[in-house]
């Protein structure tokens, strides 16, 4: 098959799923409970970014064989296939939402967002093994009013790093 033609088949996939068929609708009270729950959002990240990943028919969906495969798993830990999807794209969300910023030293500033697993300067210490909080900083980002904390590259590589293994799946660092 030709591969544009495997690009157009994956998006009506996308495009027709269940969760894709009710973008318009406002997510139940169980289904925002739960993004709050696993991925430590506020209730007005929940409800953003459920509806983001709802419309968003580009993004890379997994097959109905790999939920089969790991459905009993995940449910026992809270998730259904939305959150467990979602949990495969973590390190997007959270690269969306930084930016490099050049220093006039040559080095960078990396400015990561404050929310979801990353909730708080002492949590981007902790990830990123600095000895003191890094420095935090207000904001505004797509979904508002915004923290960001000021990081270096090393720091942030090891938040990639870490967020790479949470994308894996693995409960103790989606629920640690």
């Amino acid at each position: 098959m030709d591969p544009s033609w495997e690009e157009v088949e994956r998006m009506a996939k996308a495009a027709s799923s269940v969760d894709a068929l009710s973008a318009s609708e406002f997510p139940t009270e169980e289904q925002i409970a739960r993004w709050q729950k696993l991925f430590n959002y506020s209730r007005r990240e929940a409800l953003n970014l459920i509806a983001a990943q709802r419309s968003d028919v580009t993004r890379t969906r997994i097959s109905d064989e790999h939920w089969e495969l790991v459905r009993a798993e995940r449910e026992a830990q809270g998730h259904d296939r939305e959150t467990y999807e979602h949990g495969q794209q973590l390190g997007n969300v959270m690269k969306s939402q930084s930016a490099v910023i050049p220093a006039k030293d040559g080095t960078v500033m990396v400015l990561i967002r404050l929310g979801g697993l990353l909730g708080s300067k002492e949590k981007v210490r902790e990830i990123a093994g600095l000895e003191e909080d890094p420095k935090v900083m207000d904001g505004k980002s797509e979904m508002g009013k915004a923290s960001f904390c000021v990081v270096d590259e090393e720091a942030k590589r090891k938040i990639d790093e870490w967020l790479a293994q949470a994308q894996v799946g693995a409960t103790k660092y989606l629920n640690g």
